[in-house]
């Protein structure tokens, strides 16, 4: 063994016996601190240990049992929406949703969600409700679901699917849930007719009353009111759910009705103007599914407030209507202006006899383009659909009627000068705006 070696066995062992050392006193000092503790103080370090134990074991068990009761619940989370993919889609688009693990917001199933729109509607603030086995309490005032058993929350909203351009919050949407105010509040106003006062709202809503005297081809006209200049003195945008909801189904029933036959329907011809394009663009309007903006003149401010709650009523309007007995509307302010007064066809609206028109969204669908008068028609006449390879040759009905410019119409005139539009459900238009106007 070289020298270097031998010092280095020697260290070696020097450490050794000064860790014996150090492990004798730790020893030395446990035994004394063992003959020094009682036989009962010996029992509760025991239980004391025994204890810790359990709580450990307990943590671990809790932690467990909390994390599959989440992992159930996230699978039928998953379940559900497995199921909701194969329901059919609901055509109002009214749903609660709750929010899920990943922040995104889900819907109930169409039972939970017809349960909870009814416990809301009656007026409860907090209810108890089971979905898919599992018990929640759902709480109305602070929108929240609560698992009564792991006590997990989420939030819960009432998505409405209302018109953007009605400027909607959640709020707004849950009170339209509830009974609506029929005019019996001190100011005797009602809550689907709203006052506009934004001046820019007013603003376009007068712009789109001049713009829209010019024909299609922009050139002008020469009736009595097509020589105005319209001056917006009050307006009114209709938000009504019940109404909304109801046109929304017939424009459903339209389109599936155009699937199921295989229609196509040509787009309108002629168009309508720039001014109503453009504004109908601007509040979402389906134009390419001949959904227009168009014009309905009202000779008493009452009528259209009746309208604004009830709906357009073709079943009382005045018969001897050129072409049929619908409702009628049209793409130029100067024709609806004919009807907007008592005396729309003799003289111009003013301070005296304030003209009262409205805005409405109209589904033209497939519409029939008349080629004269057929003042007895209750309803769109049919069409022959040609055999396809789901179906034999048949008849199926126009969803409107459009008497295009410079057709006969019976009249003295000998010809038809505005663009006219006729429906005959009275759910087939919603009214979007009244206006108030005077003419100069």
């Amino acid at each position: 063994m070289s020298e270097k070696s031998k010092d280095a066995e020697i260290e070696r062992l020097k450490s050794a016996a000064a860790t014996s050392e150090k492990n004798k006193d730790a020893e030395i000092k446990r035994l004394k601190i063992a003959a020094a503790m009682s036989d009962a103080e010996i029992k509760g370090l025991k239980a004391k240990l025994e204890s810790e134990k359990q709580n450990c074991w307990w943590k671990m068990s809790s932690q467990q049992n909390s994390r599959s009761a989440e992992i159930e619940q996230m699978m039928n989370e998953m379940c559900s929406m497995v199921r909701r993919l194969h329901l059919p889609p609901q055509v109002d688009g009214e749903t609660w949703q709750y929010q899920t693990n990943s922040g995104e917001w889900a819907e109930f199933q169409d039972k939970a969600n017809k349960e909870l729109m009814l416990k809301f509607q009656e007026g409860q603030q907090t209810c108890e409700m089971t979905i898919d086995g599992i018990a929640y309490d759902y709480d109305f005032q602070v929108m929240n679901q609560t698992n009564k058993r792991t006590k997990k929350a989420r939030s819960i909203r009432f998505f409405s699917n209302l018109p953007h351009h009605w400027g909607i919050t959640d709020a707004d949407s849950l009170k339209m849930l509830l009974p609506v105010n029929q005019g019996n509040g001190q100011d005797g106003s009602d809550d689907r007719i709203c006052f506009v006062t934004d001046p820019a709202v007013m603003s376009t809503l007068e712009d789109l009353l001049n713009g829209s005297k010019r024909r299609h081809d922009g050139t002008g006209c020469d009736c009595l009111h097509g020589r105005s200049t319209f001056r917006l003195v009050e307006a009114y945008q209709v938000k009504n759910r019940e109404l909304w909801r109801r046109y929304q189904r017939h424009v459903r029933s339209i389109l599936d009705k155009h699937k199921q036959h295989g229609i196509k329907p040509r787009v309108i011809d002629p168009p309508v103007g720039e001014a109503l394009t453009r504004f109908a663009t601007d509040i979402q309007v389906d134009l390419v599914g001949n959904e227009l903006l168009l014009f309905h003149g009202t000779r008493e401010f009452d009528l259209a407030k009746t309208i604004a709650k009830e709906g357009f009523d073709n079943r009382i309007a005045r018969s001897g209507g050129l072409y049929g007995s619908g409702t009628y509307f049209a793409a130029q302010t100067c024709k609806s202006a004919q009807y907007a007064t008592n005396k729309g066809m003799q003289e111009k609206a003013s301070t005296q006899l304030m003209g009262t028109m409205l805005v409405a969204r109209v589904a033209i669908g497939d519409p029939h383009y008349a080629s004269g008068p057929c003042k007895n028609l209750t309803r769109p006449p049919t069409k022959n659909v040609s055999a396809s390879a789901s179906n034999s040759a048949h008849e199926i009905r126009y969803d409107s009627i459009i008497a295009k410019p410079g057709i006969p119409n019976g009249q003295s005139n000998g010809v038809q000068v505005h663009m006219e539009f006729v429906t005959f459900a009275p759910e087939q238009a919603y009214p979007e705006y009244i206006l108030r106007f005077i003419e100069e």
